[in-house]
């Protein structure tokens, strides 16, 4: 199969195209098994045709983190609406876990320690992690009690550690 210029064959959502393909390659590979060559093969395109839409592979990578984690925080907050209490925690602990089964390599960036040189991906990982937390402290603070009272669970403790 000819390689060919996405730009010119693949249409408006090129862009996306080459997101959602990097996003599964991510996901099965990891950050560091993915070349731009291995999503330029899997689009049938040109190299080039990637530069067009990314500067790189950290640009594209970071595209894929920002609709991914959007995506997880749109389910989060679904789950964390349907109920009260101990069921609601454990749905938003279930979604959490299911997602990341199935984005584990692309979400291993949160577990991960980046390189310092890295500030930018750094930066948006912790930025994320905040969000998580956010989305979790008052759930588990309404579960195990707040943070204030001493006899109760650590809810800022707790949500860390999930």
């Amino acid at each position: 199969m000819a390689r060919t210029d996405l730009k010119r064959n693949v249409g408006p959502d090129s862009k996306q195209q080459i997101i959602d393909v990097a996003r599964q390659l991510f996901s099965e590979l990891s950050y560091r098994g993915v070349s731009m060559s291995d999503i330029s093969v899997r689009l049938g395109v040109t190299k080039a045709a990637l530069y067009y839409h990314f500067a790189g592979k950290r640009e594209l990578y970071l595209d894929v983190l920002r609709q991914t984690f959007a995506e997880l925080l749109c389910r989060l907050e679904q789950a964390q609406t349907s109920e009260t209490g101990a069921r609601q925690l454990l749905r938003m602990i279930t979604t959490y876990l299911q997602f990341g089964v199935g984005e584990h390599n692309l979400l291993n960036v949160l577990t991960t320690r980046l390189a310092p040189a890295d500030t930018e991906l750094r930066d948006f990982v912790a930025d994320f992690r905040a969000q998580i937390a956010d989305i979790f402290r008052p759930v588990v603070a309404s579960v195990f009690g707040s943070d204030q009272s001493p006899s109760r669970v650590d809810a800022k403790l707790t949500t860390s550690m999930l």
